[in-house]
């Protein structure tokens, strides 16, 4: 966890309005990466000329991170030696779905050859690549390579041209399934397993065969897409977070579990009782991605507890346009499969390090409609 010093503030460009969203562009305009800036012009601003695209294009693709990402690319357009995430012989970023993600959110055109390569993959990948044994993705709540691969496609920004309707389904009746039962524990077994220091009971529990649970990945795909959305939907998601919210008092660890011979973790199931911030030694710190997407969904007026963290990162923007709020590091630090949302090169530099941060607390006060022009 990391709070921000005041420090390294830089002034504006005169030319950039005194209101909320001008403080905040401006200071990223001034000093963020070419990545960020592209986003900001083009997402937020929407004042991007050609020029200037290809221009930051190719200052982004002459980092190092993605001349590895590059490199690493497969005839067949697939990321490196994995597909979850980093393994013994994928590093961080050399692997389909975090090289997939990362491209999506670095990279100015998604029609860029390694990007548009490797979202080619998925459609020719064999079970084997996606490290499956079973393939009936459905019989496992929140889990499979099925929403993996939706969520990277979602991400890249694919939605228009590569066929995710099934997922994005799942995706809904997943969190409705959170609405439709009193408790969790109506749809899981318990399986026993050795006692650890995370679970010293020696309990797990497991999905029943067939169920539905929402997880990380669903929230993803939802968040990065728009065909699903309508008043219903968005109202039966807030309804199933502000369920998930609540304090149960239901204590379980580890996380639910999926039972194939052996126990295996599911995709980053939420709990009931989930928290959108951490408490250490009575300071709060907020989980900026998962802000961010529940924002992208459209709940910040929906949903009290998140209302609750974006009004604190809100409050927490200074004179310079920088967010000053307590935030889980881990959280925005790189990239991985499960978080991660790093686009500065490094945080060697303070100043990069406030970039990351104000982006992900400018994207989400401009997906909670709190930023005017």
């Amino acid at each position: 966890m990391n709070t921000i010093s005041h420090k390294d503030k830089k002034k504006r460009p005169n030319d950039v309005p005194d209101s909320m969203l001008g403080r905040i562009t401006g200071f990223l305009l001034q000093n963020a990466n070419p990545s960020i800036v592209y986003h900001v012009k083009n997402d937020i601003l929407k004042n991007i000329t050609e020029e200037e695209k290809q221009e930051l294009q190719e200052k982004v693709l002459q980092e190092k991170i993605i001349q590895d990402i590059i490199a690493c690319q497969k005839e067949s357009g697939w990321l490196g030696n994995g597909f979850h995430g980093a393994n013994k012989n994928a590093g961080q970023y050399e692997n389909q779905e975090v090289g997939v993600k990362y491209l999506g959110e670095k990279l100015v055109y998604k029609d860029t050859p390694v990007l548009k390569n490797a979202i080619a993959a998925f459609k020719t990948a064999t079970p084997q690549l996606f490290g499956e044994h079973d393939t009936d993705c459905n019989r496992y709540a929140a889990s499979g390579s099925d929403i993996i691969k939706a969520a990277c496609v979602a991400r890249a920004g694919y939605e228009d041209s590569f066929d995710i309707t099934e997922e994005i389904t799942s995706a809904l009746e997943s969190f409705s399934r959170v609405t439709e039962i009193e408790s969790v524990t109506e749809i899981v077994k318990i399986r026993k397993r050795r006692p650890e220091k995370i679970n010293p009971e020696g309990i797990a529990y497991v999905f029943s065969n067939y169920e539905k649970w929402p997880c990380w990945y669903h929230l993803d795909i939802l968040a990065h897409t728009d065909s699903w959305r309508t008043s219903e939907n968005i109202a039966m998601l807030a309804d199933a977070f502000n369920k998930l919210l609540k304090d149960t008092g239901l204590d379980y660890q580890p996380a639910y579990c999926v039972d194939i011979g052996h126990l295996v973790g599911c995709c980053g199931a939420f709990r009931e009782g989930m928290k959108l911030g951490t408490e250490t030694g009575g300071k709060h710190s907020v989980l900026l991605d998962l802000v961010e997407y529940m924002c992208r969904c459209g709940l910040y007026n929906l949903v009290p507890p998140l209302k609750k963290e974006v009004d604190i990162i809100y409050d927490s923007i200074d004179e310079q346009g920088i967010c000053r709020a307590s935030y889980v590091e881990k959280a925005l630090r790189g990239m991985g499969a499960y978080g991660g949302g790093q686009l500065e090169v490094d945080w060697r530099s303070r100043t990069r390090k406030l970039c990351d941060v104000t982006y992900r607390a400018l994207l989400i006060l401009y997906h909670s409609g709190l930023l005017a022009q």
